[in-house]
């Protein structure tokens, strides 16, 4: 027997364990090896726009599978660009229209400003039967915001205690709430007044005031009907490309899943890579691609040959530690039946002895039996 047999299992288990790691490590450079090996004869096939060496079909069935990844993945960059372009275009257009929505918020804003500086100015001018109901509501308003300012005015004036000073108070808020409110119904008439006159376009002349007022508001309403036709054109343009990405998602989703369907096919790369150099080892591989070996392929073959050969290494050495362990293993099982048959065997002994004891007893207790039956026979 072998002086390796005699050692211990835990140290054969760590020998076990290092020939695992040194044979992961001579597997990895030998991967290695085989995949760069593997991309450069795809890269010179390609380079040189060879088609498929004769000789071996599993060849021509990898390029196949290479070039089919690499299609796919071009055309996932062409689409991403694509939709990032689409992408680009949509955020423009919704700064656009962001824009647009501001610059209509202010200019119907201006536009109110000056239909209320115009309404002001009629009633001012005095427009006959146009002016004469919104003149009713302005002096009628003028006339409460009047009261209120007087009352105001007077409580101001008024003096007293605590419980005076904090009535007073509470009765100039209201006067001063109701001041605000009516100076606001005065401007919804005046906004009114100018509104309804800008609109109904008389042909009246105008001066002074009024005149400048209608010439502003004219000018802004016509500014905001032109942003206003712009802005719904662009509302429309805005749609049309949104709803031609339809139920395939936004861009930035489709973007996503595209980038990572890209690296997903990437990830394909090295198996193909090491088919390719795995085929340039064997016999038949090596034949059909002889036209495109160089020297160095073939140094990279041999240190991948050599990081193969000490993977085997390894396995048998791995293989006869454990068939060390093994023979261990079934001698300790071996001990383990030969003791309990020496133990059932000393049980059979003893039953053998303790039945051999019973039948003595039982060939003494007939012998005492038959000396009984005589003196029973010599006494009848």
């Amino acid at each position: 027997m072998k002086r390796g047999y005699y050692i211990g299992m835990d140290e054969r288990k760590s020998i076990i364990r290092e020939l695992e790691e040194k044979k992961r490590t001579d597997t990895d450079a030998r991967n290695r090896l085989l995949e760069g090996l593997g991309e450069t004869l795809i890269q010179r096939l390609e380079g040189d726009g060879a088609s498929c060496p004769p000789g071996l079909e599993s060849i021509g069935g990898i390029l196949a599978e290479y070039r089919g990844l690499r299609n796919e993945i071009a055309d996932s960059n062409s689409t991403i660009k694509s939709l990032e372009a689409d992408s680009l275009k949509l955020k423009e257009m919704d700064d656009a229209i962001s824009a647009k929505e501001g610059e209509i918020s202010r200019l119907t804003k201006d536009f109110t400003e000056a239909c209320t500086r115009l309404g002001k100015a009629l009633l001012g001018a005095g427009l006959g039967d146009f002016a004469e109901p919104y003149r009713h509501q302005e002096e009628a308003l003028l006339a409460k915001i009047d009261e209120q300012e007087q009352k105001t005015r007077e409580l101001e004036e008024r003096e007293g205690g605590v419980l005076a000073w904090l009535g007073k108070n509470a009765q100039m808020a209201v006067s001063k709430a109701l001041v605000l409110k009516n100076r606001s119904a005065l401007q919804k008439v005046y906004r009114g007044a100018g509104e309804q006159y800008f609109a109904a376009k008389p042909a009246a002349a105008l001066d002074g005031e009024a005149a400048a007022a209608a010439l502003s508001a004219e000018d802004i309403k016509g500014r905001l009907d032109t942003l206003a036709d712009d802005f719904y054109v662009l509302k429309g343009d805005r749609r049309k490309l949104a709803d031609a990405f339809g139920a395939e998602g936004s861009p930035s989703r489709r973007i996503s899943g595209l980038q990572k369907r890209i690296a997903s096919v990437k990830e394909e790369f090295p198996g193909l890579y090491f088919r390719l150099g795995s085929l340039a080892t064997k016999s038949e591989g090596r034949e059909a691609l002889s036209a495109i070996l160089n020297d160095e392929d073939s140094a990279v073959l041999e240190r991948a040959a050599f990081h193969q050969g000490m993977v085997a290494e390894r396995e048998l050495k791995i293989k006869k530690v454990k068939a060390t362990i093994s023979i261990d293993n079934e001698k300790a099982e071996i001990e383990k039946i030969k003791k309990s048959i020496a133990a059932q065997r000393g049980k059979i002994a003893a039953a053998n002895k303790e039945i051999s004891d019973l039948e003595k007893q039982i060939e003494e207790a007939e012998q005492n039996i038959e000396g009984l039956k005589t003196i029973l026979e010599e006494n009848e």
